[in-house]
């Protein structure tokens, strides 16, 4: 594959990738009545809580590329009244977190949502990734496997790394600076982004009543396209021998999703934990934790209540 070839096929792969798809100034005000901010080194993470009335245990979400914790508000809904209370973490760069720059002192992804989490509670937690977030979450479990009972991934796989020619790019400042600002107008286009959640999701009735103010908000911040690049740049690499020893991890993915590979999809597949659980929903795209929100929490609680 030429050089021209590749920068083009990475292009394409970033904005593929959105279709699943901040300065402290951000924690003085609270963009939904349970926000909370949590700071460690240069960031600042937006976080909701979700408290059950009698927990039964706690599990803290990760969010996808170009997503924001609102992608994982109703699952978390439905498991609260179930007994679980769940932590809805902003990554870096997205959502109401710290938008990163050049002059960020860069922080491991699974390094800041580990410090949050145990700053919350010392016990163990259930840990959930979606998309990108996934690759979080394991990384995460692999560091610290101390802080995880179990793994819940959905429309995920394991990260192979980045090639020394994409990383290259992808650190490059003049590739940052014009795909922020191609990312950032994306985001703020209503038309743009009701077309990419139909793309994620296959679903027409879903996709018009979604409000995309959820999507379209975040990326009204300065910075955030830029930053989203820079954060896609620092994703953590899976060590798929060491995964296969975790806990055993729920592992859920939809036929119909068009971001994840199949081939990804397999490979993780293949080093998944012993006793493990592994489900492929018959319909549902990538966006199955929403539009597909009420099979997704029973596939979870019956894992869960099986612990």
């Amino acid at each position: 594959m030429t050089k021209t070839k590749r920068i083009t096929a990475l292009i394409m792969s970033v904005v593929l990738l959105f279709t699943v798809c901040v300065p402290a100034v951000f924690a003085e005000t609270k963009p939904f009545e349970n926000s909370e901010y949590y700071s460690v080194g240069d960031y600042t993470i937006h976080y909701r809580v979700f408290e059950a009335e009698e927990p039964v245990g706690r599990i803290f979400m990760i969010h996808g590329f170009a997503l924001s914790s609102y992608c994982f508000k109703a699952l978390a809904e439905k498991l609260c009244e179930a007994g679980y209370t769940c932590v809805l973490a902003d990554l870096p760069d997205f959502g109401y977190s710290t938008r990163e720059t050049e002059e960020t002192e860069k922080l491991p992804r699974e390094d800041i949502m580990h410090s949050l989490m145990t700053s919350l509670s010392d016990e163990p937690w259930y840990l959930a990734g979606h998309s990108m977030g996934g690759y979080v979450a394991i990384a995460l479990a692999e560091k610290y496997p101390e802080s995880v009972k179990n793994l819940l991934l959905y429309g995920t796989s394991g990260n192979d790394g980045s090639s020394a020619f994409q990383q290259k790019i992808m650190t490059n400042p003049s590739f940052i600076k014009v795909m922020g600002k191609v990312m950032q107008f994306m985001g703020k286009s209503d038309v743009l982004v009701r077309l990419l959640l139909l793309a994620a999701t296959g679903d027409l009735r879903f996709t018009h009543d979604y409000d995309i103010s959820y999507i379209t908000d975040p990326f009204k911040i300065s910075g955030t396209g830029a930053g989203a690049i820079i954060n896609f740049s620092l994703i953590p690499v899976t060590d798929y021998e060491l995964f296969s020893t975790l806990s055993p991890v729920l592992y859920v993915n939809a036929a119909n999703d068009s971001v994840i590979s199949k081939k990804d999809i397999n490979k993780l597949r293949g080093y998944l934990p012993e006793g493990s659980e592994d489900i492929t929903l018959t319909s549902g795209g990538h966006l199955f934790i929403e539009s597909r929100v009420d099979k997704t929490a029973e596939i979870t609680l019956e894992f869960l209540n099986a612990r």
